[in-house]
């Protein structure tokens, strides 16, 4: 029989529920809904709880079938041990210290554990994508941050305080850009898809002509900046060669580049694994920063490390959250 657990990848814009096959690592169903910074921690736990029955529903297991588990990805700082959400930068006020595993276990009954969200996608990608004959990589999604995991002999490694890998937050220019976490000159400030829009946006309200005003039409979404330019669009704003979106992707890429050397020059990782909407979507972006990060890279790390794309896609999340929470990863 298979064997079936509940996967949550719950980011900054989208809250994704699955039920997953973790013998294969294959979704059977899935249910999405707009993540809300307005929610209070009631509204927000019902929303989850919501996506869970709408996936459950969606999948038709049978009355017989045992779930075993819950396992939930959050763009934030988690205490796993705890299953206690710390805090999440580009989420509400609602998500600081809040007990996310309890009153989830209360609602369904099953085990419930808690990860951050980039940590169950590297769980993911370790197991069935990118990284599984690769026991030593880091993994970073961009998206409405940028987050990232380390690999190290085929186990996550999660640090002193479960934040090991946090490359979003590396400081790359000394008293620069405010960082949805508070701190200046982070990369998450310069390479998210969130600071690509603040970019573009200050550029169009200034009156550059560009292709985005027209396609980024009805894109507004309930996040830090407020309106949001989606990866689609982007990606085909480049396509047709639109200077402005060109030249944002362009500068993200470098600054993104600029902190993956970093990381290769610090732990030498045999492979960098690298996901989210912009990625997928928009292979200058991956380009750029593969560029970037060999050029400013100690040589000999930087000519040696692989680099390449996420294999599971928007699946990484909720395959290595459904892992966690059945207690095989």
């Amino acid at each position: 029989m298979p064997t079936y657990a509940v996967g949550i990848d719950f980011g900054g814009t989208k809250l994704l529920a699955s039920v997953v096959d973790i013998d294969k690592g294959t979704v059977v169903a899935s249910a999405k809904k707009r993540t809300r910074s307005s929610d209070d921690p009631d509204e927000l736990i019902a929303r989850v709880s919501d996506t869970i029955d709408d996936a459950l529903k969606e999948a038709k297991l049978g009355k017989k079938t045992k779930l075993e588990g819950i396992g939930i990805g959050i763009a934030g700082q988690v205490d796993a041990d705890k299953g206690m959400l710390l805090g999440a930068p580009n989420l509400s006020q609602a998500t600081v210290n809040l007990p996310m595993a309890k009153l989830l276990n209360d609602r369904f009954d099953v085990p419930v554990r808690l990860r951050n969200d980039v940590q169950i996608a590297a769980i993911g990608e370790a197991k069935f994508g990118a990284g599984k004959d690769c026991p030593d990589f880091l993994c970073v999604f961009v998206g409405t941050g940028v987050g990232g995991a380390l690999v190290r002999d085929g186990k996550l490694v999660t640090g002193a305080a479960g934040t090991a890998g946090e490359i979003g937050h590396l400081v790359i220019d000394a008293n620069g850009r405010l960082c949805g976490c508070g701190g200046r000159g982070h990369l998450e400030a310069y390479a998210s898809r969130t600071a690509m829009t603040k970019a573009i946006l200050g550029d169009l309200h200034r009156g550059r002509p560009s292709l985005l005003s027209e396609l980024s039409e009805g894109s507004s979404e309930d996040e830090p900046g407020g309106m949001a330019i989606r990866s689609g669009v982007l990606a085909k704003a480049v396509e047709q060669g639109d200077e402005l979106a060109i030249e944002s992707i362009m500068q993200a890429g470098s600054y993104l580049g600029l902190g993956l050397a970093s990381a290769i020059n610090l732990i030498n990782p045999q492979r960098i694994i690298l996901g989210g909407g912009v990625i997928e979507a928009v292979d200058l972006l991956f380009n750029v920063t593969e560029h970037h990060a060999r050029r400013e890279a100690l040589p000999t790390p930087g000519e040696r490390v692989e680099i390449v794309k996420a294999a599971l896609g928007d699946n990484a999340g909720v395959i290595g959250a459904a892992l966690i929470g059945a207690g095989a990863a």
